[in-house]
């Protein structure tokens, strides 16, 4: 089959236009090389990816990531209101922390006889989970799951795909949080399908997974939800402002509503985090441009080549192109702020590397080390970065 048709097959069956796949090639860390495309339109397919070719040979077969979880608004009466469908079979409903983190998805490569081959870890639309210098996501990976033999016996007898959040200070994002790095299931999907709350969680149980915390259960009466949806969201909205400005302790929520095998999911996020991350008729603010560049890092942009275009181009995903270019001075700004600061982390590591000293052993002679290269005003920085790069040590 020749690319052309391939590519109008997959558009055909999944309903997704050709110009939101891209295509890739890639050789598993067990050695397995297979290639195929990876869907990028923001809906319930993101990261799906479409196998074209495994160890040589042509064949289809989909694979679903983690899916883009919407709100629950709806216009009605000319105001936007939570408006919350609940299945007839609904038989579980909460509210489960969002995590602000890396997602992290484990799932099968199985051949035509249904023999899975290696479970691999990936990113949300990376099909292999590699290390640049702008992330070394396996090493993280490693340092947070050393052992991942439970999350892969998991998938392998059970059939399943399994979502995990990387989160901590070692994994910076929009939430500051004092744990170093720290791996929690929040979704198993099988089937093509989101699980029910009580299969993950008996799946956590019997492989001995961390599992996403429940913020609270909630009736099964859809105004009840909505009511408890608004309710939470002020709840963490408070929340955020006691931990003073421009400083978020909780990202929001997941509403996970349970049939007894699947579930269906809506994001909640206060109202300050919901600006940020809901675009639509919204300015790009600095914030919205950093998340913007998480997003680079994580799809394993090569940001030594890369332009700061294509950061437009990644903005222009949520924004309408005037919006984009109104903003034009502050996004190359931003771009430019986040590539020195990694050249300035580069410097700072190469500095801990050469001085022999172990940055998760003694951290006040590393830090009595490093103050001779550094004016005191940015001692504060140094620690903050080491302890973002290696994690605590002794002090």
């Amino acid at each position: 089959m020749t690319y052309g048709a391939v590519l109008d097959t997959i558009v055909q069956i999944t309903g997704v236009p050709a110009k939101y796949w891209q295509e890739f090639e890639e050789l598993s860390p067990g050695g397995i090389r297979f290639s195929g495309y990876v869907c990028r339109q923001e809906s319930e397919r993101l990261g799906m990816l479409a196998l074209t070719k495994l160890e040589g040979r042509e064949w289809l077969e989909f694979i679903p990531a983690m899916p883009k979880i919407h709100y629950p608004y709806q216009q009605v009466d000319s105001q936007v209101r939570v408006v919350v469908p609940l299945p007839q079979n609904a038989i579980d409903a909460r509210f489960n922390v969002k995590l602000d983190g890396t997602c992290i998805i484990w799932y099968p490569l199985t051949n035509e006889e249904g023999k899975v081959l290696e479970v691999l870890p990936r990113t949300r639309l990376k099909p292999v989970l590699t290390a640049s210098r702008w992330g070394d996501w396996p090493g993280l990976l490693a340092e947070a799951m050393p052992d991942s033999s439970p999350i892969e016996r998991a998938v392998r007898e059970q059939g399943v795909s399994l979502a995990f959040e990387m989160w901590g200070y070692r994994n910076p994002h929009l939430v500051s949080y004092d744990v170093p790095l720290t791996l929690t299931l929040h979704t198993a999907i099988r089937n093509k399908r989101i699980v029910s709350y009580p299969i993950l969680a008996s799946l956590a149980h019997r492989y001995g997974l961390d599992l996403v915390e429940s913020i609270e259960v909630a009736q099964l009466n859809a105004q009840a939800l909505a009511s408890a949806y608004r309710l939470l969201q002020a709840r963490i909205e408070a929340q955020n402002q006691a931990a003073g400005a421009d400083t978020f302790v909780a990202e929001g929520a997941v509403l996970m509503i349970s049939t007894p095998r699947t579930a269906v999911y809506y994001k909640l996020k206060p109202h300050a985090i919901e600006e940020i991350h809901w675009a639509a008729g919204r300015t790009v603010s600095k914030e919205i441009i950093r998340q913007a560049i998480f997003k680079l890092t994580e799809q394993g942009y090569d940001f030594d080549t890369g332009r700061v275009e294509h950061l437009v181009e990644e903005l222009e995903k949520d924004f309408e192109p005037p919006q984009v270019e109104s903003q034009e001075k502050l996004i190359r700004r931003v771009w430019v702020d986040f590539i020195v600061e990694h050249q300035r982390k580069e410097w700072l590591t190469g500095l801990v590397e050469e001085s022999g000293i172990d940055p998760r052993g003694e951290t006040v002679e590393l830090m009595r080390h490093l103050s001779a290269h550094y004016p005191r005003r940015e001692m504060r920085w140094v620690y903050n970065t080491v302890r973002e790069i290696y994690g605590s040590g002794r002090r």
